[in-house]
């Protein structure tokens, strides 16, 4: 009898906690949340984009928010790819000698999506977050505009002629995979009033592509840009 009473006590002690564990979760995650996050991650051009432009270092920032699983972020990217090619809009005279020539070692890379993601995993301290949306970039330059004269040798040589800004936009679908692992988390007051929120620290690894276009440049180029940011990322819910 005694021992009977035992085991009972000790399957009470052991799914006590469980229980405690699942209602909580699932209280965390039934409710409003708003975040943000920041980090840097590496990008590569794929397709024709890879004949023009050079893979380079990202830092990334946004904000999300979050009902259930259902997630909206957005964020913003920054980077300098380089130029493969010096005469993207091949501007040449009629000899074929370059009239444009990149005026600056790297060009300025920046952009903005805009995502819908829904969290089809999580178990313990582990989420995954598929994300789906539009994103907007502007690459940004300056250009060394030529002319051909000849030096006191007779030979014809290029000088700058004047140096111009200019730009490109592309408007393109982009896909992630947010990865988060959380980190810690505690329970403070609501900061929109009455009741209690629970604030969550995340690291965040999120492989990505992004489609993109330039058909200005002659020829035109487009593909896909590859990469992976690694963030930090900061989470409230209301509870």
């Amino acid at each position: 009898m005694r021992l009977k009473l035992l085991t009972i006590l000790l399957a009470i002690l052991a799914i006590a906690p469980a229980t405690v564990i699942a209602q909580e979760s699932e209280s965390l995650y039934n409710g409003w949340g708003i975040g943000f996050q920041v980090g840097a991650g590496m990008m590569a051009p794929t397709g024709s984009l890879s004949d023009d432009l050079k893979g380079c270092v990202m830092f990334t920032g946004g904000l999300m928010g979050e009902y259930r699983n259902l997630r909206l972020k957005a964020d913003v990217a920054y980077g300098q790819p380089s130029f493969k090619n010096e005469n993207p809009y091949a501007v040449r005279d009629d000899s074929g000698r370059n009239l444009q020539l990149n005026g600056t070692a790297s060009t300025t890379l920046l952009g903005g999506g805009l995502q819908v993601g829904y969290t089809v995993v999580r178990r313990g301290r582990v989420a995954v977050t598929p994300c789906v949306g539009m994103s907007a970039s502007r690459l940004s330059w300056e250009i060394n505009h030529l002319k051909w004269e000849k030096d006191d040798e007779g030979e014809e040589r290029p000088t700058i002629d004047n140096v111009t800004g200019a730009h490109e936009n592309t408007i393109g679908w982009m896909a992630s995979v947010d990865f988060d692992i959380s980190l810690h988390g505690k329970i403070t007051d609501s900061p929109f009033g009455d009741g209690q929120a629970h604030y969550g620290s995340l690291l965040r690894v999120t492989p990505f592509v992004s489609h993109a276009k330039f058909s200005n440049f002659s020829p035109g180029v487009k593909g896909v840009c590859i990469g992976i940011s690694v963030s930090y990322a900061g989470l409230m819910r209301l509870l």
